[in-house]
């Protein structure tokens, strides 16, 4: 891995098809979110599910203050990985769209048995203000814990 991506892994207890289908849904990131900082989505640019290479959604965020992050999708492998990168919205302030977004979160799935090894990462290789963002890496191993942690209690409880 780059010195840009933070990684986070967890073997869960349901098929990689059941996990990609939550992944790939923009309207459950809020139900696994370890930050508890996406508020809702205001906008997918289809309603055809799973969302595929060139889909966009755009989500209301609420981390040190309230703005807009518009993700596209830029890797859909069915049940094997799925891949955003985000950037602000234009709604948001001009500073904050010339110095942040670029940033691609992914998730990848590995079959195990009845289980998935499910990967999160976090990509900054992109991010424009990626070096003042190296700080935050400790805190974003966490919050992808949780989410997976999160996304472990869904499936099973489906």
């Amino acid at each position: 891995m780059s010195r840009w991506v933070e990684s986070v892994e967890r073997r869960i207890d349901a098929p990689a098809a059941q996990l990609y289908a939550l992944v790939s849904d923009p309207e459950r990131h809020p139900e696994f979110d370890g930050s508890d900082g996406l508020v809702g989505v205001t906008e997918v640019s289809t309603s055809t599910r799973p969302l595929r290479v060139g889909d966009y959604f755009t989500m209301d965020m609420d981390l040190r203050g309230k703005y807009a992050m518009t993700s596209t999708v830029v890797e859909a492998i069915p049940n094997r990985r799925f891949a955003w990168q985000s950037r602000p919205h234009p709604s948001c302030a001009a500073w904050r769209r010339k110095f942040f977004g670029g940033r691609i979160w992914r998730y990848t799935f590995e079959p195990d048995g009845d289980a998935t090894i499910v990967r999160e990462s976090w990509d900054l290789s992109e991010e424009p203000g990626r070096l003042g963002m190296i700080w935050f890496g400790f805190e974003v191993r966490k919050i992808m814990g949780r989410s997976l942690d999160r996304m472990a209690a869904i499936v099973r409880s489906e």
